[in-house]
């Protein structure tokens, strides 16, 4: 976890999933912000794995 974007990737994929878990419970502006936020962690964590430098 020395790797800056493995930080960041992996805030926002936590708050992107509990933002959908709490979307799909009530208000939906949760779930439509949860899933680009999701989906930009894990991004994030992709793009350090593939490229280590």
């Amino acid at each position: 976890m020395s790797d800056i974007r493995m930080v960041i990737g992996a805030l926002f994929l936590v708050y992107g999933v509990i933002l959908v878990v709490a979307g799909l419970l009530g208000d939906a502006v949760n779930l439509w912000t949860g899933i680009p936020m999701a989906i930009f962690g894990t991004t994030f964590i992709l793009w350090s794995h593939t490229h280590p430098t």
